[in-house]
């Protein structure tokens, strides 16, 4: 007995050399860049003056009286929901018509995941292309069929909700691939018992696959709010937070306090509010994933 615990106890320690290089990598160069936010965070610092002055929390409490920032919460989270409602169903749908193994299929997978590998910031170049006010294809296809030209990026009611299309765009081939992967996981004698009983096309979707596929449901949903909140190439590029401030999302105001104003303590105090708030949405997710999400098929 006392060798088995001896060998269970070198297997560990071995176990434990073997990763710690990857977790000295993790600790510095992410728990100690988190660190060092923090820390800037609580600095006044202009990237110029050689000493720093240490103010404490005043960068937060000045960010939490900005109402700049707190339109940059809104419209994240109208970003966020917008984007969120139409991608989940979309790429549900998508992956169902794709499931099948035909070669067909397979061609049209990789269509619709190669908005995903290309370049964020190429993306959003020819979307500024595609609904340019003069020039632009989309407002070119409108003047065919006698409709008025729209100015998409200049007009502050129209620019977020042509990001958001990018958006839905660029990540939509991605959750597809991720559905039906989950689609494929499903067991075939659920749908064959299902169909011995009677049951109906939507009533296998609605009883079977839904909630057998919860576990990748659960996951899109999660990468979705991350990837929402830090949707940042796509603003800078197409329309740079505006006009009027309309498209300025948390990501952009961190971006423009510290890279643009040099307020190193403001942008370090957005930098961990926002990372704060996400660990906080992810506890909430996880915390409510043994309600809705089935593991067992």
């Amino acid at each position: 007995m006392q060798r088995l615990l001896t060998a269970k106890r070198q297997n560990t320690a071995i176990g434990w050399l073997f990763v710690l290089p990857v977790l000295l990598l993790l600790g510095i160069f992410s728990l100690g860049s988190v660190g060092y936010v923090a820390y800037l965070s609580l600095l006044k610092w202009n990237l110029i003056t050689p000493n720093p002055q240490f103010i404490g929390f005043t960068n937060y409490s000045q960010l939490f009286s900005d109402p700049y920032f707190w339109g940059a919460v809104s419209r994240t989270f109208l970003y966020l929901i917008g984007t969120t409602v139409v991608i989940l169903p979309l790429s549900f749908f998508l992956a169902r018509l794709l499931q099948d193994r035909l070669r067909t299929s397979r061609f049209f997978r990789g269509l619709f995941f190669l908005p995903y590998v290309v370049p964020t910031v190429a993306s959003a170049i020819a979307w500024s292309w595609l609904f340019d006010g003069n020039h632009g294809l989309v407002n070119l296809f409108l003047r065919m069929f006698h409709l008025p030209a729209q100015p998409w990026l200049s007009n502050p009611n129209e620019a977020l909700f042509v990001i958001m299309l990018l958006y839905i765009w660029q990540f939509t081939g991605y959750f597809v691939v991720l559905y039906i992967n989950g689609l494929q996981a499903v067991p075939t004698h659920v749908y064959e018992s299902a169909m011995i009983d009677g049951a109906t096309t939507w009533q296998k979707i609605w009883h079977i696959t839904l909630p057998l596929i919860t576990p990748t449901t659960f996951f899109i949903l999660t990468m979705s709010i991350i990837f929402s909140f830090l949707s940042f190439d796509q603003v800078y590029v197409l329309t740079q937070g505006g006009p009027a401030q309309s498209t300025t999302t948390i990501i952009y105001y961190l971006y423009e306090e510290g890279f643009q104003f040099y307020d190193i303590g403001r942008s370090g105090a957005t930098a961990m509010v926002l990372f704060i708030f996400l660990i906080f949405i992810t506890f909430l997710q996880f915390k409510g994933e043994s309600k809705w999400v089935h593991h067992q098929m």
